[in-house]
């Protein structure tokens, strides 16, 4: 019985040769360990719901806390968890040990409420340990009442409360 059980796993081992050549001419190798598709992604403080992120693609990468992010909404909401601004962009990254994230790519960031206004840019920051956005690169922004301004980076609290751009130049706001 032994014989037959070690002639039957030299055999399949035997047809194990090593090769992992593709099964077809349609194979495709993954551009990470782990690729998601339609992703969501929460994030609470003390039990409050902050941000919810979706992703049309998540690259995943076994070493790495950092994941990449194709297609992305950000909703963010207040300390209450009232829906508070909508972020858009064509990617980004989310490390999954801090919950920061980048956006990148026609980045547009729609802020509701009283604090309503419009952010343009190619690249922003959010940190909700910092409870901090920011952009360090060209950006653009119009109020609800449609005053415009433009500068080199803007910097916010996640709330809108205390929002400025630097560097700037536009109508009817205070620029620093």
């Amino acid at each position: 019985m032994k014989r037959i059980a070690l002639a039957a796993l030299a055999a399949i081992l035997a047809g194990c040769n090593g090769s992992t050549a593709p099964v077809d001419e349609n194979y495709q190798s993954l551009p990470a360990d782990q690729v998601a598709f339609g992703v969501e992604h929460i994030t609470t403080v003390n039990g409050v719901r902050r941000a919810n992120l979706h992703a049309d693609t998540t690259l995943m990468f076994n070493d790495s806390a950092v994941v990449s992010l194709k297609s992305v909404e950000l909703e963010l909401y207040d300390e209450i968890g009232g829906h508070q601004a909508t972020l858009t962009s064509a990617s980004g990254e989310l490390n999954r040990s801090t919950n920061a994230m980048v956006a990148r790519g026609d980045v547009v960031l729609v802020v509701h409420g009283a604090q309503g206004r419009t952010v343009w840019t190619e690249e922003l920051h959010y940190d909700p340990t910092q409870n901090r956005i920011w952009s360090d690169v060209a950006t653009r922004s119009r109020t609800a009442d449609g005053q415009e301004i433009r500068g080199d980076s803007f910097s916010s609290d996640d709330q809108f409360r205390n929002f400025t751009i630097q560097g700037g130049s536009g109508t009817g706001l205070q620029l620093f």
